[in-house]
């Protein structure tokens, strides 16, 4: 799926994405990013193409206490709840 982001958010995000311990660049423009910290952690492949973004993949994390360990969840199809989820880790301005 698209998000559409402008030159400004884009630019925020990369710089959310550089300076996270959770994200990995994988390569250019492609990132997979873990947002533990917020209310449903999320793990998102993000690439970066013209005019915004391409989520590649989306999913809630679980935590599973006994394995201690975190685990995929269901799949997020909806683009406005990523880039709510994005907003909430402070990756966008809501």
């Amino acid at each position: 799926m698209r998000i559409k982001l402008n030159e400004a958010q884009q630019a925020q995000l990369k710089a959310f994405l550089e300076a996270s311990e959770d994200a990995e660049q994988l390569s250019a423009r492609e990132y997979v990013v873990d947002l533990y910290d917020n209310a449903r952690p999320v793990s998102l492949d993000i690439v970066f193409v013209k005019g915004g973004i391409g989520v590649d993949g989306a999913a809630e994390l679980k935590y599973d206490e006994a394995e201690d360990g975190w685990y995929m969840g269901e799949r997020l199809e909806d683009a406005e709840e990523i880039r709510a989820a994005l907003a909430e880790a402070g990756a966008l301005e809501a």
